[in-house]
């Protein structure tokens, strides 16, 4: 019975790839008889109430609705481009996660309050995703109502520094010889002067509600100082680590939920089940909204090829190609497209690589071209390249030429669905949402 379950709160930063996943896995608790309550910025109530949880918003800074962290710096001079790599990922970390954590953790502290009125006596376990500083305070001694148990649930590809890596950010591949780990030993140590900016940002947060300074790299206090981390995806899909904590779990991949509401197939829906062509399917997700980046390069590049169907999505309801912009007889273009529709019928999914689209194609089979060098995304891509599932160009802007080469070698060579198989047999072993309750009632009975 629910009451004899413990609470479950869970803070999520209000950016849709951070929480949509997170807000899965609540929708899934309540379906499984949990009390959940969710914290977030206000702008996302409607959507945790309708997973059936209770809603405390974020107040001050943190209350915000799908913002970068250029929107964010009121400092960042108009039109002004934009950085890629570390130095991307470290201006994320300051204005998106550090600049947040004083707001999340006032939230969170009126969420137990409440909890602590209305359910007194119940252990309440308190679930964060994995790039949410918000509940860090707890563990190193700031003041306040505390819960039963810490769990962070990984959505991004795994940011611990290790000896069998180089750092988080670079894209570099894993190297656990000798020598890769002299190397990887002097990049994390350059890591920390990289990221100086965002630690200073960091431990001033914390010191801002009573925490004392980790003395640790910020990135590693996420999967240090939590009870419990729980990785959504395969171990396959991830780096060998031969330091990782003993608090670090793996899921299996991202928790599926049916959706909201049924998708309408197109008319034109034939042409991409169609087994005489192939299906190349490109998305750029919901940040990345300059087209010339990947969807109209791959339009152009095979717009007289009578073999392939192109289908794109742009990534947000309401959004139209340029009026400029010719579409040819073999491309189909809607503003939104669920992944779990499209990518079953798909033979490439041309992507910028986030993480929740890489998860997306290994749940769904589907290999995939990556082009990003933002937020995770040179993580992400390089972590696909190296379990065989992808072609990774390294660029944000890649030539026609190169995505043209790209899709033809993924359509040319079956050694990606072979890889592909191998990867689903054993995402299927697994039920992400059933581990998470696992540890939960691992922890409430601590």
């Amino acid at each position: 019975m629910a009451q004899d379950k413990p609470l479950v709160l869970i803070c999520s930063t209000p950016v849709s790839g951070h929480i949509i996943p997170m807000l899965a896995i609540a929708k899934q608790l309540v379906a499984r008889g949990y009390n959940v309550t969710f914290v977030s910025g206000s702008g996302y109530r409607q959507q945790a109430e309708a997973a059936g949880a209770s809603f405390v918003p974020v107040q001050g800074y943190g209350d915000f609705y799908d913002l970068t962290s250029w929107d964010l710096d009121t400092n960042w001079p108009p039109g002004k481009k934009h950085m890629e790599g570390p130095a991307c990922f470290n201006h994320d970390l300051e204005y998106i996660f550090c600049k947040s954590l004083p707001s999340q953790y006032a939230a969170i502290q009126r969420a137990l309050a409440l909890l602590d009125e209305s359910h007194p006596h119940r252990p309440v376990i308190l679930l964060t995703e994995s790039l949410n500083f918000g509940a860090i305070p707890f563990t190193l001694g700031a003041p306040g109502l505390r819960p039963k148990g810490f769990m962070a649930i990984g959505l991004n590809p795994i940011l611990l520094t290790s000896i069998d890596h180089p750092p988080f950010g670079t894209g570099m591949l894993p190297d656990s010889t000798p020598e890769g780990r002299l190397r990887n030993k002097a990049a994390n140590l350059a890591q920390l002067e990289t990221f100086a900016l965002a630690q200073a940002s960091y431990i001033s947060a914390l010191q801002s509600v009573g925490a004392r300074d980790p003395d640790m790299f910020l990135l590693d206090t996420l999967y240090a100082l939590p009870d419990r981390f729980i990785q959504m995806c395969a171990p396959s899909v991830e780096y060998p680590r031969s330091d990782a904590p003993k608090t670090l779990r793996f899921a299996g991949g991202y928790p599926t939920a049916p959706p909201t509401k049924v998708f309408e197939k197109p008319t034109w829906w034939g042409d991409v089940t169609n087994p005489s062509t192939k299906t190349i399917f490109v998305c750029q997700g919901t940040v990345a909204m300059d087209l010339s980046q990947l969807v109209l390069p791959t339009i152009s590049v095979l717009k007289n090829r009578t073999d392939v169907l192109v289908v794109v999505a742009l990534g947000r309801p309401g959004h139209t190609l340029p009026r400029d912009v010719v579409v040819p007889a073999n491309c189909r273009v809607l503003d939104y497209l669920p992944y779990d529709e499209i990518l079953p019928e798909s033979d490439v999914f041309v992507t910028t690589g986030g993480y929740g689209s890489f998860q997306r194609a290994l749940n769904n089979g589907t290999p995939l071209v990556m082009a990003g060098t933002t937020e995770e995304k040179p993580e992400s891509a390089a972590r696909a390249e190296w379990a065989g599932v992808a072609v990774n160009l390294r660029t944000s802007y890649p030539s026609e030429e190169e995505l043209g080469r790209a899709i033809d070698e993924i359509l040319e060579n079956g050694r990606f669905k072979s890889r592909f198989m191998e990867i689903q047999a054993e995402i299927r072993g697994y039920d992400p949402v059933g581990v998470i309750v696992e540890n939960i009632e691992e922890l409430a009975a601590k």
